[in-house]
């Protein structure tokens, strides 16, 4: 693998218009890699990269992977996005475009909308050239993103996949997101954007209600997060004679990080992992969840086997730990009767994690794993790299959302 560097912007342009023409946008870009000495069109084959003859001789290393279309609420967003796209290490989009509504009555002179053309490079750290991609800014008012969809469309560099990322809380039910949604083949959120919001969380599941196999597939980055929690959680029960407590399960308590000043909070992550347990060991819902006095939620699940049922109790308890940002603080499992045992898992800090377990047959032992929390770049590039549906992502976000009230 190419040891990577920091990318800079080696030509750009800007311009506003009262009209988006998709033809000028192309007729620009294709004069920006004119400029570099190379074809203007880019190479045809998919894959990494594409090299190309440069006319002065050397080669022209263009990114030739797929179309990533972002939207940002404003400026802010449009600066995380820009500065995650910047970070990519592994696989770069080729071509990145970027939509950034600007609240009303902040239209400027010249037309509804702003266009910024770039092309940047990403120097490699040997002596192959450097691997260069486009970016497009839009930047138009509320009023006219609802034209976008269509207008976007054709600036989809063609024979590519198309990602589309949200980063933002205001997905759910957004007619410009329903609208790109339709023209992409993945969708990327980050569900913890919604903060406490059960409404928006529960019309996630609308998002995977889809049999089409044409629908876009879900990626969220709060799924992302909880990789560690789920591989720590699956290796409490490894060995056989703990197995065995799987059946004896008789409550969980999930700490998640409450409400934050920005809106995020933990509250999707721990019903992801609510549903991730009961999907995988075949729980049912009893009962919605339900406020609790005290704060937070709790609610009866069952679980079935050898014609005998058993109910386990959820708690669901909102932290304000630092340590538990966008996810969770703990999760504690316990077991009872014969195969009694309990098992927790903990944040600590922004890089690792403890974990805990003792049963009847095995003493207390507890171990520090190093988990660093993920960037935004990190589960970026993750997701830009999956192409498939995550089967148990969708079963776990299914259960999940019908717990809602």
């Amino acid at each position: 693998m190419l040891s990577r560097t920091e990318q800079t912007p080696v030509h750009a342009t800007s311009f506003q218009t009262d009209a988006l023409d998709t033809g000028a946008i192309h007729d620009e870009l294709n004069r920006l890699w004119s400029e570099l000495g190379g074809p203007p069109q880019g190479g045809e084959g998919s894959g990494e990269m594409v090299a190309e003859p440069n006319f002065g001789g050397g080669g022209l290393m263009r990114a030739n992977t797929l179309n990533l279309l972002a939207v940002a609420r404003n400026e802010r967003d449009a600066g995380l996005i820009t500065a995650s796209i910047s970070r990519l290490h592994d696989f770069l989009p080729s071509r990145t475009i970027i939509l950034v509504t600007r609240a009303a009555g902040e239209t400027e002179g010249g037309g509804p909308y702003d266009v910024h053309l770039q092309l940047i490079e990403q120097h490699t750290g040997t002596d192959a050239p450097p691997l260069r991609f486009e970016t497009i800014t839009i930047t138009a008012g509320i009023d006219a993103m609802g034209h976008l969809a269509s207008l976007v469309s054709p600036l989809l560099a063609a024979e590519l996949p198309d990602f589309l990322w949200w980063p933002g809380n205001d997905f759910v039910r957004n007619p410009l997101f329903e609208d790109l949604q339709q023209i992409v083949d993945r969708v990327i959120v980050d569900s913890a954007q919604l903060g406490n919001d059960t409404s928006g969380v529960s019309a996630m599941r609308a998002l995977l209600d889809e049999d089409d196999e044409t629908s876009p597939r879900i990626g969220d980055f709060a799924w992302l997060r909880l990789a560690p929690w789920r591989q720590l959680i699956a290796q409490f029960f490894d060995p056989p004679d703990v197995q065995q407590c799987l059946s004896a399960i008789e409550e969980v308590t999930i700490s998640y990080a409450d409400v934050r000043e920005d809106g995020s909070s933990g509250f999707a992550s721990a019903l992801l992992t609510v549903g991730w347990l009961a999907s995988r060991l075949g729980w049912e819902i009893m009962d919605p969840l339900e406020k609790r006095r005290a704060g937070g939620w709790s609610a009866p699940l069952r679980a079935s086997a050898n014609g005998r049922s058993r109910e386990i109790s959820l708690r669901l308890l909102p932290d304000k730990s630092p340590h538990a940002r966008f996810s969770l603080r703990h999760v504690e499992i316990t077991a009872s009767g014969e195969h009694s045992g309990t098992f927790r898992v903990e944040r600590t800090d922004a890089d690792d994690m403890v974990t805990s377990s003792e049963t009847r047959t095995v003493p207390l032992v507890s171990r520090m794993v190093y988990a660093k929390r993920p960037s935004n770049e990190k589960m970026l590039g993750e997701e830009l790299q999956r192409f498939g549906r995550d089967r148990t992502f969708e079963e776990a976000i299914t259960f999940a959302t019908r717990l809602l009230p």
